[in-house]
């Protein structure tokens, strides 16, 4: 009994001849994908960009308008506000930039009212530990007359304390806790159905100036990743095939990071892990192309390289559309009934899946068809180099 089989293994479509228009197609996708990064740029998650992000669970009869409008009560007027699940468990995410009760701006306008008392030598505040500030006075000061002028900037609470020796006019202000001000702003906005629902559920927040640390070393990473690519490829094979494997890996990071902006997914840590893991997949694709084609050379004898390319291609295609539609089966699976990043996720990989099935075909095959034409040339060019060279040393 034959076994069913999505692409003949024995077919003889040429594949390879479609390279051109494949190539046209994905340098108009590339360069659509840049102008959208450049233009529009990348959705930054709160990993990346800095700020805060909670879950809240409230009665499911709380609609998405009066969670907005309680966020923004609070004072966090930027928050971006989403179902998180179904909609009968009655939970929210919202995003925020705010980290603290206090920001640059409002940290000025505190060192102006402490100036104001006289003897101010420093009032010392950074956005990595947003809820502190550290005061030095020349002369003592009262605490009950330092409170009073920071909650005159607006601020509900604070507490001021000394610091250092009793004769060292060291103080330590804190400010009230971001968490504390949302629990009890939510608390405030619906009651029981706040607080006996379930509350505040989660809190992450993250300094703008992690946020850029995170967002460097995901771009390393990725970059990194495909340089330890090109050497790998570069020994597994030769240096033919390294080219068509990076390429292919940079074809499918900037399709995927253009599709990311269409679809506005955030880029987050796990959009990170899920680029990284497309990198991996393409990857994997291409090397059993590149095996069967080298496999094939070893046998081929005088055929031309298309040819055994074409040979290879039809050759491999069914395991790889195996494989990908497999995984994509599992993947969409995920990005039907999950919710939130692990969605997210999900449709990062099944952009990446498709983008990287298409590029170890059209992609990596081809450029290394190229490369090798390039390569047989300038060893060409420098044969009759030689033959120059030699020619003019038998004249002298």
């Amino acid at each position: 009994m034959k076994m069913f089989q999505i692409y003949p293994y024995d077919a003889q479509n040429d594949i390879i001849g479609k390279r051109k228009i494949a190539g046209i197609i994905s340098i108009i996708a590339m360069i659509a994908s840049v102008v959208l990064l450049v233009t529009i740029g990348p959705k930054w998650g709160i990993d990346f960009r800095g700020g805060t992000e909670l879950i809240i669970k409230v009665d499911p009869s709380v609609t998405d308008d009066e969670v907005r409008e309680a966020a923004a009560g609070i004072g966090l007027t930027d928050a971006s506000v989403q179902r998180y699940g179904a909609e009968s468990e009655g939970r929210f995410m919202i995003q925020t930039q705010e980290v603290s009760v206090v920001d640059e701006v409002k940290v000025e306008e505190i060192r102006g009212a402490l100036e104001a008392l006289g003897d101010l030598d420093a009032a010392l505040w950074n956005d990595e530990q947003p809820d502190r500030m550290d005061l030095r006075f020349s002369a003592q000061k009262d605490v009950a007359q330092i409170e009073e002028a920071i909650l005159a900037t607006g601020l509900s609470r604070v507490t001021v304390e000394t610091a250092g020796q009793a004769e060292e006019a060291f103080y330590s202000v804190r400010f009230q806790d971001l968490q504390n001000i949302i629990r009890e702003g939510f608390a405030a906005a619906f009651g029981e159905k706040f607080t006996e629902a379930g509350g505040l559920e989660r809190l992450e927040t993250v300094g703008p100036r992690a946020g850029e640390q995170l967002r460097n070393s995901g771009l390393v990473s990725i970059i990194v990743a495909m340089l330890a690519i090109l050497v790998y490829i570069w020994f597994r094979f030769d240096i033919r095939y390294s080219p068509g494997a990076v390429g292919a890996l940079a074809h499918d990071v900037t399709i995927a990071l253009g599709m990311f902006v269409v679809l506005q997914i955030e880029i987050s840590l796990p959009i990170i892990a899920a680029v990284l893991t497309i990198i991996g997949y393409s990857l994997n694709d291409t090397i059993v192309l590149f095996d069967r084609i080298r496999e094939d050379l070893d046998n081929a004898g005088t055929k031309p390289l298309i040819e055994v390319v074409n040979e290879a291609m039809n050759e491999t295609l069914s395991r790889t559309l195996i494989t990908s539609l497999t995984t994509l089966l599992a993947v969409t699976m995920i990005a039907v009934i999950g919710t939130g990043l692990i969605q997210d996720f999900a449709i990062a990989l099944i952009i990446g899946i498709v983008i990287g099935t298409y590029s170890s075909i059209f992609i990596a095959a081809p450029l290394m068809v190229r490369m090798d034409g390039y390569l047989k040339e300038r060893r060409k060019a420098q044969a009759l180099l030689d033959k120059a060279d030699a020619d003019e040393g038998a004249i002298v």
